[in-house]
């Protein structure tokens, strides 16, 4: 008998551990330098996080070509995305090739606010993020 608790209990906790991420996702596309585009991404996400819960949904920003311009240290909208990653768990995500391409442009890659990771292509991450059940936004 409590060999069988004990299984059922283990079994639960294997089910329920997968359980930990949203049940809600949603994937952001920034490709723009326009700082109202921009505006709005960050509203959204911060508006999705805020309503929803920091916790019951899942929010990256998938940055690449002209996109680049948000997550740059000299930018005015860059603290903003600072302070989501702290306040709300908000992922950014920044193209590799958009990095190269810069860096192949201007001699070296921009300096990148901390928190961003790194992804081969945004393309090819935000068709990852779908295939994982997030929805997509392009603002």
């Amino acid at each position: 008998m409590f060999i069988r608790i004990l299984s059922a209990l283990a079994l639960f906790f294997v089910l329920t551990s997968s359980s930990f991420a949203a049940d809600r996702k949603m994937a952001i596309q920034i490709n723009s330098s326009d700082p109202l585009t921009q505006k709005m991404a960050l509203l959204n996400a911060r508006n999705l996080k805020a309503v929803i819960g920091k916790d019951n949904i899942d929010v990256e920003l998938v940055i690449y070509g002209p996109g680049l311009s948000l997550i740059t240290t000299d930018k005015i909208n860059s603290s903003r995305v600072e302070d989501l990653i702290k306040r709300y768990g908000l992922k950014v995500s920044v193209c590799e090739g958009t990095l190269k391409r810069y860096a192949k442009v201007h001699g070296s890659e921009p300096d990148i606010i901390e928190g961003v990771s790194r992804v081969s292509t945004g393309a090819i991450r935000l068709l990852e993020l779908q295939e994982q059940g997030y929805s997509y936004m392009r603002p």
